[in-house]
């Protein structure tokens, strides 16, 4: 429905909009309520209407847009005065240029490798020699009873070595393991010295 309404004019039987005093056809005025007037004319509460919804559109066309503009952002503060160049010139500076720290990393990156730890190396015995008194001995006479401390030496020489003492016959002698002979009975056997697999014998004679 329309919100003006149209009226009949009374002299030349036409319509024309409710907005108009006078016919424009014959130019008779309209009267409000008279016999030119539609019935139930209600052209004025239709206009007010009419104003009413309008201005609804505007204020909501108006709060959409500002709704939908971006927020500002903030001002950012301004930078320190730069320091005066050689020529008494200030030289340009970047915004927020003042606020950076410089670290300086004085420890030095390069890895030193850790020196690797030396094996000494121990030398291969050669040859074994049975000593008594630091003598070397290649047979020996102990009486009965009588106990002899023999002791060996390596070539080339070596400290720390433990060697290992046998007898070949117990019942002429006996021998610790610290290499000390005692004699049994009368007779001949051999003592054997073995040091990292190397041997040496000696002659031990009971008379």
């Amino acid at each position: 429905m329309a919100i003006v309404s149209d009226v009949k004019c009374g002299r030349c039987d036409r319509r024309y909009s409710g907005l108009r005093a006078r016919c424009p056809y014959c130019g008779a005025r309209r009267s409000k309520r008279g016999k030119y007037a539609e019935p139930h004319d209600n052209t004025r509460v239709k206009i007010i209407v009419g104003v009413l919804l309008l201005a609804v559109l505007i204020v909501a066309t108006m709060v959409l847009i500002f709704t939908s503009l971006p927020e500002s952002e903030p001002q950012m503060s301004s930078p320190s005065p730069s320091s005066p160049a050689p020529g008494g010139e200030t030289e340009p500076t970047l915004p927020g240029s003042d606020d950076v720290d410089v670290i300086e990393d004085d420890e030095d990156d390069t890895v030193v490798p850790s020196p690797e730890p030396t094996v000494p190396v121990e030398p291969t015995i050669t040859k074994v020699t049975i000593t008594y008194n630091g003598t070397p001995k290649e047979d020996i006479t102990v009486k009965v009873g009588e106990k002899v401390p023999l002791s060996f030496k390596t070539t080339p020489e070596t400290t720390g070595k433990t060697a290992t003492w046998k007898s070949t016959d117990e019942n002429v002698f006996m021998v610790l393991s610290n290499g000390t002979v005692t004699g049994i009975g009368k007779g001949k056997a051999y003592l054997i010295c073995t040091v990292d697999g190397v041997e040496a014998k000696c002659i031990v004679r009971v008379p």
